[in-house]
């Protein structure tokens, strides 16, 4: 058992190296500077280890052991440290200042231990070789001290638990949760087994402390996707990036995201960090559309920001799974100006209704003609009022006609209204029968008809109506179109003769 342990002792100095030469390659960072004074710590603690077991100077070998003592407490301090640092937290002021105190009077304790043996019951006259630092009995502030230094280890470790927890099932945390449970549980068996189990100079309180510090240098400063892109510069490439971004794991649950996403939208770090994407995504889903495909004509969509999302997965130098960085190209006024030539391209500007070309993508579109009603209607005489009172004049008409139709069909849900042609207008409703298509007839035509002739919008309507669904829109606009006609030949040519009449008596001849 000596030899084994003997053995695990020589190849846990050599992994306490392994860090600090690492480390010492990327000096001028200092995102994680607790963790490097933690790694340099236990560097030093296994100089002392080395000392101890090979010197031949009883004050070297009793300082050299003794000094594990405010050692070991000073690991606990900085394992809190680095937990608050890699959560991107500041430890309080008032603890940092009780620990500073607490971890000054340890040292000072052991450096007088010779005097005081209050740590162990061994002074430096006593000691003949490192055996007797094993086999010393322990002082009375020796279960105190062991007790602070794994009090503080132990809410380094909880308060890991609670960020993780918080963050949800990111692989990487899932990794760090379990590298710790293994720690902590590698901690208490090496502890336990020297202070119950059996008698050895080989301290093992060292060996199961340099086994968690090589453990949080491996899943924090190894394998922390975050430090390795702020190591190698790239954070400062992302941080004045036009783009807002978003890194996610291999899972696609979030791990970065831009802190202008962040205030834009007044989301939370906290909520959001460990997140699947598509859940984050659904948080601002009122404020913001992601689309492959613009869809210009949804009303939906108009006061949201746009957003076209590019994404290549890349893999990170020492780390085992891939990640993705998600760019959000800010496409809103692309999108607004797109409809706005949409909407130019389907709307009238004279009338303020939809044009031709609207409706006609309406009737391609139209399958369906079950319980559909259209109105095909013309402006009687508008050459005439153009050439003799002039286009003012047939402005004027087209105008009226157009919120005619507005004011009578505004208690019609499902509808489209559009000029078509210079004098022409349609009108489709959805979901009626005869008798509603008869009463707006009536309604409309009582709306134009005035006793001043002035006043008066002559206009021939044709109604059709398919009520089983069998007819054809196109059929539909064709029937309304022919019952136009029958009506504008009994009526136009009336029409015309009492504008003229009444443009000579008024001598409102223009041309």
């Amino acid at each position: 058992m000596q030899q084994l342990l003997e053995i695990i002792l020589i190849i846990t100095a050599f992994l306490s190296i392994i860090p600090v030469i690492r480390i010492a390659r990327n000096k001028n960072d200092s995102k994680y500077i607790c963790l490097k004074v933690l790694m340099y710590t236990m560097f030093a603690w296994t100089f002392l280890i080395i000392i101890e077991r090979i010197s031949t100077s009883t004050w070297l070998i009793y300082y050299s052991g003794i000094l594990g003592y405010p050692l070991r407490l000073m690991f606990s301090i900085l394992m809190l440290c680095t937990i608050y640092q890699y959560i991107d937290k500041k430890i309080p002021k008032g603890i940092t200042v009780l620990l500073a105190f607490v971890l000054a009077v340890d040292f000072i304790l052991a450096i007088t231990n010779s005097q005081t043996l209050l740590f162990l019951e061994l002074s430096r006259s006593q000691l003949n070789s490192f055996n007797n630092l094993y086999i010393a009995s322990k002082g009375p502030l020796f279960i105190y001290h062991l007790m602070i230094s794994y009090v503080i280890a132990l809410f380094a470790v909880v308060l890991l638990f609670v960020y993780l927890t918080k963050q949800g099932a990111i692989r990487q945390h899932k990794e760090i949760t379990r590298m710790m449970g293994i720690s902590v549980f590698v901690v208490l068996l090496f502890n336990s087994v020297q202070l119950f189990l059996i008698d050895t100079n080989v301290n093992l309180t060292y060996i199961s402390l340099v086994i968690v510090a090589y453990f949080l240098y491996d899943i924090i400063y190894r394998k922390d996707m975050i430090f390795n892109i702020r190591a190698t510069g790239r954070s400062e490439i992302l941080a004045n990036m036009r783009e807002m971004y978003i890194l996610t794991d291999m899972n696609k649950k979030i791990v970065e995201i831009s802190d202008s996403l962040l205030d834009k939208y007044q989301l939370s770090f906290d909520k959001v960090i460990g997140q699947p994407f598509d859940e984050v995504a659904a948080m601002i889903e009122d404020k913001v559309t992601f689309y492959s495909e613009y869809k210009i004509d949804e009303d939906i969509y108009v006061n949201k920001d746009h957003y076209h999302l590019r994404e290549k997965r890349f893999n990170l130098k020492g780390m085992n799974d891939s990640g993705y960085m998600i760019l959000l190209y800010d496409e809103t006024k692309v999108y607004k100006l797109l409809r706005e030539l949409n909407r130019l391209s389907n709307f009238d500007s004279m009338t303020g209704l939809n044009n031709r070309n609207y409706i006609e993508n309406i009737l391609d579109k139209t399958i369906e003609t079950k319980n559909v009603g259209v109105f095909s209607l013309d402006i009687n005489g508008l050459k005439i009022n153009n050439d003799y009172l002039g286009h003012e004049r047939g402005d004027f008409l087209l105008k009226t006609l157009a919120n005619k139709l507005k004011n009578v069909f505004r208690d019609i849900p499902n509808k489209e209204i559009a000029r078509i042609g210079g004098d022409e207008f349609l009108v489709i409703i959805y979901d009626v029968n005869e008798k509603i298509l008869e009463h707006k007839k009536q309604e409309l035509l009582a709306s134009c008809n005035h006793a001043e002739i002035d006043k008066q919008i002559s206009v021939s309507i044709g109604v059709a109506y398919d009520s089983k669904g069998d007819i054809g829109i196109y059929n539909l606009v064709q029937r309304a179109d022919q019952e136009m006609y029958e009506m504008k030949a009994k009526i136009s040519k009336v029409y015309k003769n009492n504008i003229l009449d009444y443009i000579k008596r008024q001598d409102k001849f223009i041309r």
